[in-house]
């Protein structure tokens, strides 16, 4: 069974991702504390096996991780 990621942990990845890696700027945005952004994201690391980064590429090609601004435009918008 491949390991799934957690709403809140997919939110406080998606929010790290959009605030250009800034734990700070994730946490400011998801209304929470920075070491609550910091424990999801290690708990994904572990859960995954994977870095930070490789889980953005994973999440990202898995279709689960869904990024504010770096999503493309659906067909009739572009």
């Amino acid at each position: 069974m491949s390991p799934v990621a957690t709403p809140r942990q997919r939110e406080a990845l998606a929010a790290y991702v959009a605030a250009g890696g800034s734990v700070l700027e994730a946490a400011h945005a998801l209304g929470v504390a920075p070491s609550t952004v910091k424990r999801h994201l290690a708990d994904l690391r572990a859960r995954f096996g994977l870095s930070t980064e490789q889980l953005v590429y994973v999440g990202r090609a898995a279709r689960w991780l869904n990024v504010v601004g770096l999503e493309p435009a659906p067909e009739g918008q572009r």
